[in-house]
């Protein structure tokens, strides 16, 4: 009738090694995965800059065809930063830059060595690259076959994205790493 009463120890809960392990199982995982998550993230930001460039000469080639008047579409580095204008190419107004791509300027650089979308007789209004659509969309200047591209800031071996001016008519395309060489 009389039981005896014997303490029993808690089984709720871990133990310090079993905690350790797993702390240190998730590290191992996060170093394993932390390569492959920047390089992921790095691809991401030149897929952006090379779609916004891409748009941003479409849009210059856009307004010259409405507009019946000649416009450009620059790109530059200023204060370590990738930015891209469009505007007429010589009404001499102030240019507004707009960063490339948007919340990411700074990851994104112009590869200079893979780049050559520089007009050679009439320059660029604004910027360091450009390129310049007559009322037509036809290419002002021949930049046919030329083309800017992007890389990261941290890596000149890492992503490259590019985009061309393929023919004199005024047709683009993109393409990626080889291809950009």
């Amino acid at each position: 009738m009389y039981r005896s009463r014997k303490s029993k120890k808690s089984t709720a809960g871990f133990t310090l090694v079993e905690l350790l392990v797993v702390i240190i199982m998730a590290g191992v995982l996060a170093a394993i995965a932390a390569p492959s998550w920047l390089a992921f993230m790095n691809r991401q930001r030149v897929n952006a800059a090379q779609d916004q460039a891409f748009q941003a000469l479409r849009r210059a080639q856009a307004n010259a065809i409405r507009e019946k008047r000649t416009w450009e579409v620059s790109f530059q580095e200023k204060d370590d930063r990738l930015q891209w204008s469009t505007h007429l190419a010589s009404d001499g107004a102030v240019v507004a830059w707009q960063d490339l791509p948007e919340g990411n300027a700074d990851r994104i650089k112009i590869d200079p060595s893979n780049s050559d979308l520089k007009p050679t007789g009439d320059p660029c209004q604004a910027g360091d690259y450009c390129v310049k659509f007559q009322d037509r969309g036809i290419v002002a200047e021949d930049v046919a076959g030329q083309k800017i591209t992007f890389t990261t800031v941290d890596d000149d071996d890492g992503p490259k994205r590019c985009v061309y001016v393929a023919t004199i008519l005024g047709s683009l395309r993109t393409d990626r790493d080889e291809g950009c060489q």
